[in-house]
């Protein structure tokens, strides 16, 4: 337990989140959704509601990306930490903020719903569907999807990028072809399993990958 606990402090630590000027913006944005979810009734209000979350899994993403060729990735290579707990522990660190995201957001969803309900039905002529989408975002269950999704783009990312790394050209890979091959590997999947259920989908890729860059980790990645 010790391992993981570290493994997600130092890449919360590494990714910056805890510093001042970060929480500092952070709460500043809080603030100004909580205000728009309150008072403003345009058809953006879902999206801006929704950019913390959307910033935190970008985050994520990123730092699945860049974790494998930072200084950081080596110091923890030559340690005694089990690959399986470096990378569980950076997922369930990732976990947590992209659930920490989602919560604010279900609060704002519930607290605009009643004005979009009235509002969208008399300026818009799909005002009811576009009511019926934001009440189908709002919940338990929604918010369980959601903190899933983010967590399956992390490991996803770092399987990738841990797969380039461990390839016949490993040495030249770098963050950005990395970025491509992932961009790849998201299209090919949507086109290939858009048809199966997000129940199904989201809790296979975050097992498979799991496992894939536990392995990569402790057999091929040098």
């Amino acid at each position: 337990m010790k391992g993981l606990w570290n493994s997600a402090k130092w890449e919360i630590a590494e990714s910056g989140l805890l510093n001042g000027r970060t929480l500092i913006l952070l709460g500043l944005w809080l603030i100004y959704a909580w205000k728009a979810a309150t008072g403003w009734n345009g058809s953006g209000v879902p999206l801006l509601l929704s950019f913390h979350l959307v910033t935190f899994a970008v985050l994520a993403v990123y730092r699945g990306l860049k974790w494998p060729f930072t200084g950081a990735f080596d110091l923890e290579r030559t340690s005694d930490r089990p690959a399986w707990q470096s990378v569980l522990g950076r997922t369930l660190a990732w976990t947590v903020v992209i659930a920490v995201g989602a919560a604010p957001q279900q609060v704002f969803f519930r607290l605009c719903l009643d004005r979009m309900r009235d509002v969208w039905l008399r300026i818009y002529f799909d005002g009811a569907e576009r009511v019926a989408r934001l009440e189908g975002w709002i919940g338990w269950e929604p918010f369980l999807v959601i903190t899933a999704a983010g967590t399956a783009a992390y490991v996803l990312s770092l399987a990738v990028t841990l797969w380039c790394r461990s390839g016949r050209f490993r040495h030249r890979a770098t963050i950005a072809n990395a970025a491509v091959w992932l961009f790849a590997v998201v299209v090919l999947g949507y086109l290939i399993l858009r048809t199966i259920p997000l129940s199904v989908t989201i809790p296979a890729c975050i097992l498979i990958c799991l496992l894939v860059s536990t392995w990569l980790l402790v057999r091929k990645v040098e």
